[in-house]
């Protein structure tokens, strides 16, 4: 299941990069949520959370690395680029992680953490 859920992820962000939004929504669940870093910061259903990952890929064009660890239903996705020093005037510091939960081949929520540590454990990763 695990590499399954990296398979699957993979291809949403191949999507991403393709500009496909349609093979982006469809992948997320109809009440998926978006939590970023704060509680201010949340996209809630596949409108705004394709709107929002397209809007950070085309704000962020150097990627330094990225990383997929994979869960039986989650997956955490490090990104590391110079172009991520701050989001809404909170620093960041060039790094930052997603956790998406993966059920019934559908992305239902994705979670953001500044510290590795904290996205793997959020995981169940760790």
């Amino acid at each position: 299941m695990k590499r399954h859920n990296i398979e699957f992820l993979w291809a949403w962000f191949d999507a991403l990069r393709r500009r496909d939004t349609e093979a982006m929504a469809a992948a997320l669940g109809p009440d998926v949520v978006w939590q970023g870093i704060h509680a201010g910061l949340i996209c809630n259903g596949p409108e705004e959370v394709v709107a929002g990952f397209v809007s950070g890929y085309d704000a962020n064009q150097e990627i330094d690395s990225l990383e997929l660890l994979g869960g039986e239903r989650h997956i955490v996705l490090g990104v590391r680029a110079p172009d991520l020093g701050e989001i809404d005037s909170r620093e960041i510091g060039g790094e930052m992680y997603n956790v998406f939960t993966i059920e019934e081949e559908k992305i239902t929520r994705i979670e953001d953490y500044l510290r590795r540590d904290e996205a793997l454990a959020a995981a169940g990763l760790t």
